[in-house]
């Protein structure tokens, strides 16, 4: 008898690896103009950071997660890595330190638009000698979201060394100074939206641009989230596309965490890139009807569910131009 999802992910152990930080969530009444002012009409906060997300809906789906991130010795990093180890998420390869603060990211919401102020504070002043203590031979799969730059190299190396397939959303703090190119030729796939595509490949995303990028820079796989229009994969020959399901948006923030959590744990159980991508947009449209940057209500079965009847498209490019085969 063939195992189901949720017995296969149960024995799936994923490190997740990125910031850590807590979010202040403002709404306002309107979008001041410059130097103008606004009334805040509510103000909360919550434990963020794309590794914190992406570690959170990886541990709803029913993998064994573990986390390496760094925070600050300090009442804010306490919270936060009490609120993941409550979620059933290891802990114990965090980072504290001394001489830096837990990072903090301030996200006002306007009517009209929404964006992130972040502190990165510890994050940016992660050791990378950490990656040392890292037994990524223990791990099926690493999700990487965004350390400090310096950190990036060892848990590629240290990933690739043991032979565990990496998974990178390297996020909008990125750019081709950084070494993301190189990057990400190592790994297995590369994960972004729509504008870190253009700061990172300087042209707008479409199957065409995708796919020479793949093979300029030797990527084995890339995928877009598109917002509203779903997203797209490549790998140079192929393209696969899964539209978004109308949804009624609360917040879009930490829609792509749980696209690349989702993703991933599509992966682990054999799904291939087309079932990858579309475990993946329904995850980001689950998640951008919840408040904040985690989605607590994600369940598998909801995700099972949501995913029976939608099919990706896939596009195979033959090798001469104008040339390629459509099938559903």
């Amino acid at each position: 008898m063939r195992p189901t999802a949720e017995d296969v992910l149960a024995g799936k152990k994923v490190l997740v690896v990125g910031s850590l930080n807590l979010d202040h969530h403002l709404r306002t009444d309107g979008e001041p103009s410059d130097d103008g002012t606004a009334r805040v009409v509510s103000y909360s906060t919550a434990g963020g950071g794309h590794a914190g997300n992406g570690a959170t809906a990886l541990a709803r789906l029913g993998c064994d997660v573990s986390i390496f991130t760094v925070v600050g010795a300090d009442s804010d990093g306490d919270r936060l890595l009490d609120e993941l180890a409550g979620a059933g998420i290891q802990t114990g390869l965090a980072v504290r330190m001394e001489t830096a603060t837990t990072g903090q990211v301030f996200i006002p919401a306007f009517p009209t638009r929404h964006y992130m102020l972040m502190f990165r504070g510890a994050t940016d002043a992660w050791p990378p000698e950490t990656c040392d203590t890292v037994p990524f031979a223990g791990f099926d799969a690493v999700l990487l979201f965004d350390p400090a730059p310096a950190v990036l190299p060892g848990v590629v190396a240290g990933a690739r060394a043991a032979g565990v397939p990496v998974y990178w959303n390297p996020g909008g703090l990125r750019s081709p100074a950084d070494g993301v190119l190189t990057t990400a030729a190592q790994v297995r796939r590369l994960l972004v939206n729509r504008a870190e595509f253009v700061q990172l490949f300087g042209v707008s995303p479409s199957p065409l641009s995708a796919s020479t990028v793949c093979r300029r820079h030797r990527i084995r796989q890339l995928v877009v989230t598109l917002g509203a229009e779903g997203a797209m994969a490549v790998d140079g020959t192929s393209v696969w596309t899964v539209g978004a399901r109308p949804a009624q948006v609360v917040s879009p923030a930490g829609a792509g965490d749980a696209f690349a959590a989702a993703s991933t744990a599509a992966d682990l159980v054999g799904e291939g890139i087309g079932g990858a991508l579309q475990w993946g947009v329904a995850a980001g449209g689950h998640a951008v009807t919840t408040p904040g940057t985690r989605d607590d209500s994600l369940t598998l079965k909801w995700l099972l569910d949501a995913v029976a009847t939608r099919r990706e498209r896939h596009t195979s490019f033959a090798p001469a131009p104008g040339k390629r085969k459509e099938r559903r």
